[in-house]
C-alpha cells in the first residue's frame, strides 16, 4: 500500500468522489436538457445525481474489495 498513495486519497476521500460524480453527472444533465425542457429538466437531473452518485460508490467500494484483497 505505500507504493500506491493514488489508492490510499481514493480510500480516503472516496465519498467526496462519490459525491463530484453525482454533481458532475446532475450539472451535465441539466446544461443538456434546460434547452429542450425548460425547469422540468430538473427531474432528469435528480435522477442523474443519485445514478452519478450510485457510480462513484461503487467504484470506490471495488477500490475497497482489491486493496483489502492484495494486503
Amino acid at each position: 500500500m505505500q507504493n500506491f498513495p493514488a489508492l490510499r486519497l481514493i480510500l480516503k476521500l472516496g465519498r467526496w468522489w462519490a459525491l463530484c460524480c453525482g454533481l458532475l453527472s446532475c450539472t451535465v444533465a441539466m446544461l443538456a436538457l434546460y434547452p429542450l425542457l425548460g425547469l422540468l429538466a430538473i427531474l432528469p437531473a435528480v435522477f442523474a445525481l443519485g445514478f452519478g452518485y450510485y457510480l462513484g460508490k461503487s467504484y470506490v467500494e471495488l477500490i475497497t474489495i482489491i486493496v483489502t484483497t492484495v494486503n
